[in-house]
């Protein structure tokens, strides 16, 4: 049986790397280089922490946790400088404190910080109140996590190959039979869509549509006079500040479900009202003040109604997909490869099965 995945970004080489312990013969292809796209242009945050979590979002998170310990172990770098969401309302300050009892309670290392004891974090506390502080999560480069996957793959026997596009998925009578590509074609019996914000065109080829839209993630990188003391601040208003060794990355955290949103995927450009709202968190974070934008980005999302990842078979036979993952494809990309390995050889957990379904809705 052979099973091809499409997309090397961090998604796809993790299910890679995870299918390269079967007997199955796998293909990954990548149509530029491991980890170079959407996976690249990310904050590269391994959370536990979550807002409003639930018992089955913390059990999947845990799941992944559990392995990137793992790989920390056989040297996978991750530093560990804590995240912090930052209320700018009193409602959402209440959540926050919510959600620290409900981690607290799973185990996870989580506080409820009043405002003042956000100046221990860097943050000025003016207008803001309070945070949900937990400070054991970490930042990695999700570019070199997605290489490192795909080196275990190929190690497992995977055939990775990049530079190679997927034109076309061939079925007959409502199962997959061959993929197209721009070096020709490849039989293959099962297909995995892993291609993050390229999923619906995907999706397109085998005639399917899932509740899949587009978020926008600009980003600027900017290098400070002296280097941020403090974790990753998220805030309310959806703009985050990821301390980097030369500074900073100012991004906007957007997760919110559209229906029928896209965009166009090679635009590239920086919005004036965003660069003013990122030189507006210089008044939280005033180790920002006179920093220096030393370049910028675009990451895309792909977000679902509920925020949970589509991870599974759909209604053509042997076409299953790993995508939608709301913002938390670096954190979640380990525990999705288990689900799928565990739903091709018939050995998942029926909740993670009904509940990522991509046919729940």
């Amino acid at each position: 049986m052979h099973t091809v995945i499409v997309g090397g970004g961090i998604v796809g080489t993790a299910i890679a790397a995870r299918l390269g312990s079967t007997d199955r013969e796998v293909t990954l292809l990548e149509r530029s280089e491991i980890g170079e796209a959407t996976t690249a242009a990310s904050a590269g945050l391994l959370m536990r922490t979550v807002v409003d979590p639930d018992p089955f979002e913390l059990r999947f998170r845990e799941r992944a946790h559990e392995r990137y310990r793992e790989l920390r172990e056989d040297g996978l770098e991750a530093d560990r400088i804590g995240i912090v969401y930052v209320a700018e309302s009193a409602a959402f300050a209440d959540r926050l404190a919510d959600s620290a009892r409900t981690l607290r309670e799973a185990g996870i290392d989580a506080s409820f910080l009043e405002p003042d004891e956000l100046v221990g974090l860097g943050i000025e506390p003016g207008g803001l109140e309070g945070g949900l502080y937990t400070p054991e999560d970490r930042v990695c480069d999700p570019a070199a996590v997605a290489t490192l996957f795909a080196d275990r793959a190929r190690s497992a026997g995977v055939d990775v190959r990049t530079g190679v596009s997927v034109t076309d998925v061939e079925t007959h009578e409502e199962a997959v039979t061959a993929v197209g590509t721009s070096e020709g074609r490849l039989a293959a019996d099962r297909v995995i869509n892993a291609t993050g914000p390229w999923a619906p065109q995907l999706d397109e080829a085998v005639g399917i549509e899932l509740p899949l839209c587009h978020t926008r993630g600009p980003m600027l990188a900017v290098e400070t006079s002296d280097p941020l003391e403090g974790p990753t601040a998220i805030f309310e208003s959806k703009r985050y500040v990821r301390p980097t060794e030369a500074g900073a990355w100012l991004g906007a955290y957007r997760t919110d479900y559209t229906e029928g949103q896209r965009y166009d995927l090679a635009d590239r450009s920086i919005s004036a009202s965003f660069r003013e709202s990122a030189r507006e968190l210089e008044a939280f974070v005033p180790g920002l003040e006179g920093a220096t934008v030393v370049d910028d980005w675009v990451g895309y999302r792909t977000v679902t109604p509920d925020g949970r990842p589509l991870v599974g078979e759909t209604e053509i036979e042997g076409y299953l997909v790993a995508v939608g993952l709301s913002g938390q494809g670096i954190t979640l990309a380990p525990a999705v490869a288990d689900v799928v390995h565990g739903l091709l050889e018939d050995d998942v957990d029926p909740e993670y099965r009904s509940r990522l379904s991509p046919t729940r809705f």
